[in-house]
């Protein structure tokens, strides 16, 4: 079970090192700031990257986000959001807390209020547009779009003035990101035949990809390609879908250097891994970092965290580290950050939770069904849930998750894949072969569902209010009050429900004897 999940964490990682990085960093964001939290110390600062100065040392009890636009969010005790400004770290730009928020990108971000819809803002926190209350949840501006959801299930776009672009009528969509096509699907969401196509900012369809030909590896467009399998070789497809050349291909003085593992890192140079080890080459395999930090990661093309041990330090491109601050955790920048809309009813989200249940089913899964019941919960590629029990399904505010009773995927001993060490994964054909060895196990028994329902952005009490309501119906869909709190049906299922730090939790269990507690604790004023 281990190997599995090393050969997991391996052939996802390389897929997303092959094709995932932009021309200048990782970031997908241009940045001169990083969010650090200083050796010694259990608050964060903000470090200039340019210099290795900080220059706001010790500000933050909670981790603040990545810096974007030179802004960045930071959440108070109580949940809620305030934004600032690097120029002055000491005073929110915002004058109102945000229940929910996303990161700035081209100079505007997406925010809920408690009570109200979502809306756009700039960099001074001015409210550019207020959006339909139809849509629960939004995401970062990607090439001047933001995917959104409603409370219909289907997805579209806004642009940075809050105005529709793409109609929310899809019944999947991913965000744009760092190039300007995205993948969508015209068909309803968990549509096992569903086709995936590929459109530009404006909604137009460029292609469909062949799903039977090809399986997605990386659910983004990066330098121009999609990262895709064909049989048992990782191929790149452009925008019309068509097999191309990818600009992230590792020079030939590289590839004959028999490096364990190796990623672009922008301008010209790239991040390799020898032993245990890693380093930065440029294109002539001429090492510019020392191969000899236990990890290392690009900001920008210029600019690198490296350690040796559990402390990091900021280095530039030729190994010489910049400014003298060392720390120990630092923040990424959350490409997949929401902002959810602030306020719910509470009796119509109430006959809504409950409208997933009944007495012998949640979720659509039902007692006894197992993974070949239930697969249309996951996608083509099995790789993605080697040595999982469980399967999670976002459709904010609720989040699903189905758990089984073994593991959902496997490894075709067959193939002789199983075999399969460090060193040869990192060649493409092998990593290849492990994708395409995956395989489900259709036989895998659902156990239970859990259902999440976040109302941090909303008023304190909602969840409160959340449970009385739930309770008080529980008897109309078949379930008795224990003297526990649980409630369980004549069909020997059960139910728990709790809530904890504004998150209320419903847990379906199809076996009785599995349940578990959950708390009941309320958020502070």
């Amino acid at each position: 079970m281990k190997k599995y999940n090393i050969i997991t964490f391996i052939v996802v990682a390389l897929v997303m090192l092959a094709g995932c990085n932009k021309e200048e960093n990782t970031y997908l964001e241009d940045t001169k700031y990083l969010s650090v939290r200083l050796q010694g110390s259990d608050k964060w600062s903000i470090l200039d990257i340019e210099n290795g100065q900080v220059i706001a040392k010790d500000a933050f009890m909670h981790a603040p986000s990545a810096v974007t636009d030179d802004m960045f969010f930071v959440p108070d005790s109580n949940g809620r959001y305030n934004y600032y400004n690097v120029a002055d770290c000491k005073k929110p730009v915002n004058s109102e807390q945000y229940g929910s928020v996303t990161s700035f990108s081209g100079g505007y971000a997406v925010v809920s209020k408690p009570g109200k819809p979502l809306e756009v803002i700039d960099t001074q926190c001015n409210t550019v547009a207020m959006l339909s209350p139809s849509v629960l949840s939004a995401g970062t501006f990607r090439n001047g779009r933001s995917l959104i959801h409603t409370d219909l299930d289907r997805y579209g776009y806004i642009d940075t003035k809050g105005d529709t672009v793409i109609a929310p009528k899809l019944g999947f969509a991913r965000p744009f990101l760092t190039d300007p096509v995205a993948l969508v699907s015209f068909s309803n969401a968990g549509d096992t035949t569903a086709t995936i196509s590929v459109i530009d900012i404006n909604g137009t369809k460029l292609c469909d990809i062949d799903s039977k030909e090809y399986q997605i590896l990386t659910p983004y467009y990066r330098m121009g390609v999609l990262a895709a399998s064909k049989k048992d070789s990782i191929v790149y497809l452009d925008k019309n879908g068509k097999e191309t050349t990818t600009p992230l291909e590792m020079p030939k003085k590289i590839k004959d250097a028999n490096y364990r593992d190796g990623r672009y890192a922008g301008d010209g140079k790239y991040m390799i891994v020898k032993g245990d080890r890693m380093g930065l080459v440029d294109n002539d395999n001429k090492v510019l970092i020392p191969i000899e930090y236990q990890y290392l990661n690009n900001v920008t093309s210029k600019r690198y965290i490296a350690s040796k041990d559990s402390v990091m330090v900021l280095l530039d491109d030729h190994g010489k580290q910049v400014g003298n601050a060392k720390f120990v955790d630092y923040k990424q920048l959350n490409a997949e950050a929401q902002a959810v809309r602030g306020y719910i009813n509470a009796e119509v989200t109430a006959a809504n939770l409950l409208s997933f249940i009944d007495e012998s089913s949640a979720c659509g899964a039902h007692k006894g069904a197992t993974l070949m019941d239930m697969n249309q919960l996951v996608g083509v590629q099995p790789a993605a849930y080697l040595g999982m029990r469980r399967i999670d399904r976002a459709m904010p505010p609720m989040f699903l998750t189905y758990h089984f009773d073994s593991d959902i995927a496997r490894l075709n001993s067959a193939t002789g894949t199983d075999s399969l060490d460090l060193e040869t994964l990192a060649d493409t054909t092998q990593m290849a072969k492990v994708v395409n060895a995956a395989e489900f196990n259709y036989q895998a028994r659902v156990t239970g569902v859990s259902i999440s329902f976040a109302v941090t952005e909303c008023a304190p009490g909602t969840e409160e209010r959340l449970y009385d309501l739930m309770s008080s119906a529980m008897g109309t869909k078949g379930f008795a009050l224990n003297t526990d709190g649980s409630f369980t049906s004549s069909a020997g299922t059960r139910v728990v429900m709790g809530y904890e730090n504004g998150v209320f939790e419903l847990n379906y269990y199809f076996n009785p004897a599995d349940a578990q507690p959950l708390p009941r604790s309320s958020r502070s004023k």
